[in-house]
């Protein structure tokens, strides 16, 4: 009885690994234009309200590995680009990561496809981060933000 316990929790097991989504190169590489963007508050999804200028933002994934991400701030009559921020990006289980070198993350997020073709890319905190003595710094270093992607091509 306990090996055909075992042996079942094992098929079990081995049948969910299976039937898992795997993020894969092609589902993410692109031309992709901010549609909304918000952060998690008490597991509550708020929504930033973001102009046609902010919703110019926008990441390309290229399939040679490099990424550039095209930061637009200001408001419709003022809208300004800033740097562009190059770097590589290489998928990690569910998430795709953004770097300089081997040891320098620049970005780690968590990726889901969306039923309308869209991504959402969410921050990926492992672990709390705590600021001694300032407890609004630990608020903003582990709060979610979220951004969903429209592919462009």
């Amino acid at each position: 009885m306990m090996k055909r316990s075992i042996f079942l929790v094992f098929l079990m097991t081995l049948s969910s690994l299976m039937s898992a989504q795997k993020l894969k190169k092609e589902d993410v590489t692109g031309f992709w234009k901010l549609k909304e963007a918000g952060f998690y508050e008490n597991k509550k999804k708020v929504v930033k309200d973001f102009d046609r200028c902010r919703l110019m933002r926008n990441y390309a994934l290229r399939e040679d590995g490099f990424a550039v991400y095209n930061y637009i701030e200001g408001s419709v009559e003022d809208c300004h680009p800033g740097e562009p921020r190059l770097s590589f990006w290489k998928i990690v289980d569910n998430r795709i990561q953004f770097y300089v070198d081997d040891k320098h993350i620049l970005e780690e997020v968590i990726v889901t496809i969306n039923a309308d073709k869209t991504i959402t890319l969410t921050s990926y905190i492992p672990e709390q981060v705590e600021v001694k003595g300032d407890a609004f710094a630990s608020k903003i270093m582990n709060t979610v933000h979220y951004s969903v992607l429209e592919k462009q091509y």
